[in-house]
């Protein structure tokens, strides 16, 4: 249960404050993500005490603090408690309004993430920003930005929100330094999650890599193929994206394949130790594990797409392979602001 005060004086006085514990649910940061968002859609005040409990290092670190300087930017919020380390935040929102914006996360901390914090809300009203952030864009924990690419933004797109990334520059771990712009267009309306099953008709992906032997990538490729023509007769598009050199090197993979009005993507990135052969193996078995399950959504989507259908009236359903940590924790943190508003059985999720 969050860890808000049900009645007397104590509660009437918060009825527009959202008062969350960071240490329940996922416990990390989705629930500082997911509140921001939802504090700055519904202009309501937000507290947040706990953040991160459940972390080796628990608090705002520089990937945290780079969503709220973010999402306090594009509301003109007033934030108390916005410090490396700060284990309690309040935020105050104004108005949402688009524009042009540089946010620089400082380290290996993953720009997807900052994107995430503030996605819903520009999503929310009517306009266009140009943003520019630097960090991480391909790192663990965290969505890479092919996934956006791939996956996120043609569902986002077929829900009336059309968004766009270009990679200037990959930031791997430990040292990060990628930049990455995003265009993100609103009518501020947000249409339902389509529902269109149909077999998978194809499968496209791209394996990035920075300042290591490109044949690594072409191994990736090979495993990927052989993979995807041994479990799924289909087309398959695959294609290597080699980097400008950077600050950091890595390597890694996104899969998306798509049949209808739906998108199942996969990753999996390399790291020190990790064949070339492994990377590509793990990639298309989370891909052919949400496919064999018929899910209308791959488990990271069913998280990351639900904030946008609660801003949908009438926002649609999926079914998924598992409902994640994060995508529990995303229900409750969208419920505190809006009510209830999913009904969840199993696997099973639909928008009231």
């Amino acid at each position: 249960m969050w860890a808000v005060p049900k009645a007397g004086k104590w509660w009437l006085r918060l009825q527009d404050e959202v008062v969350l514990d960071g240490s329940v649910g996922e416990g990390g940061g989705q629930v500082l993500r997911s509140g921001l968002a939802f504090a700055a859609i519904t202009g309501k005040k937000l507290a947040i005490e706990n953040i991160r409990a459940n972390r080796p290092k628990p608090g705002l670190a520089n990937q945290h603090l780079s969503g709220l300087r973010a999402i306090a930017k594009i509301s003109n919020a007033d934030v108390t408690g916005g410090d490396l380390g700060s284990t309690r935040l309040s935020f105050h929102p104004d108005q949402i309004k688009h524009g042009d914006h540089e946010f620089a996360v400082g380290t290996a901390g993953a720009v997807t993430l900052v994107l995430q914090t503030i996605l819903p809300a520009l999503a929310s009203v009517t306009g266009e920003s140009r943003i520019s952030i630097s960090g991480g864009t391909d790192v663990k924990w965290a969505p890479p930005v092919d996934y956006y690419r791939l996956v996120l933004f043609p569902m986002l797109s077929k829900m009336g929100v059309d968004c766009a990334i270009d990679v200037k520059l990959r930031g791997y771990y430990p040292k990060g330094g990628g930049l990455i712009e995003a265009v993100i267009r609103s009518q501020g309306t947000i249409g339902p999650l389509p529902e269109s099953y149909e077999d998978i008709e194809g499968i496209s992906g791209i394996i990035n890599i920075t300042g290591l032997p490109i044949h690594i990538a072409e191994r990736i490729e090979r495993e990927v193929m052989n993979g995807i023509q041994t479990k799924v007769p289909c087309d398959a598009d695959i294609r290597i994206e080699q980097g400008a050199k950077g600050p950091s090197q890595g390597v890694g993979v996104v899969l998306a394949a798509g049949g209808g009005d739906r998108v199942i993507g996969s990753n999996s990135l390399g790291e020190r130790g990790k064949t070339a052969e492994k990377v590509g193996k793990e990639a298309v078995q989370g891909l052919m594990a949400d496919i064999n399950a018929r899910a209308d959504l791959d488990v990271h989507a069913a998280d990351q797409i639900l904030p946008f259908m609660a801003l949908a009236p009438k926002g649609g359903r999926f079914t998924t392979r598992s409902l994640s940590n994060h995508a529990m924790t995303n229900i409750d943190v969208i419920e505190r602001f809006l009510g209830k508003t999913f009904e969840v059985d199993g696997t099973r999720v639909e928008r009231l």
